[in-house]
């Protein structure tokens, strides 16, 4: 239940930021967070960094990747491009963030660590973000080459 009341929580606030219309501005950063999302995931479970108890698929939260991750990619592109003077603080509240939210999830055991630990949840959360970043610049870039 959890995961399902911060999935509508993060699209919740997704589309409250966003202005009607412009939500389709960030969709090749919803996808590509979905996809990403479910990449790391696969990655982290099959190396036994973590393991999710409740709702999964093969072993994937497809809430936390489908559900949430694409919402948050989409609200860290809005914040990088409605506060470009701050994206540093952006960036370490989206990091900060989601290592405590995924710190809380392990004291409510709905994940269990396995080699995985919070310094290590902070430093992955900084370039999951750098890499959407990325992908944000790269789309800008062929957007305005066309």
């Amino acid at each position: 239940m959890a995961y399902i009341l911060l999935t509508v929580a993060v699209w919740a606030a997704f589309f409250w930021a966003v202005r009607p219309g412009r939500w389709r501005s960030y969709y090749p950063q919803i996808v590509f967070g979905a996809l990403l999302g479910t990449l790391c995931d696969l990655a982290g479970v099959t190396a036994f960094q973590w393991h999710y108890f409740g709702p999964t698929t093969g072993g994937l939260s497809l809430w936390s990747d489908i559900g949430v991750a694409p919402a948050e990619a989409g609200l860290f592109a809005w914040s990088m491009r409605t506060f470009p003077r701050r994206r540093w603080l952006f960036w370490i509240f989206w990091t900060a963030g989601n290592a405590a939210g995924e710190w809380v999830f392990v004291r409510a055991d709905w994940i269990v660590y396995g080699y995985w630990h919070p310094l290590k949840a902070f430093i992955f959360y900084v370039g999951f973000f750098a890499v959407i970043r990325l992908h944000m610049f790269f789309c800008d870039w062929l957007e305005a080459r066309s």
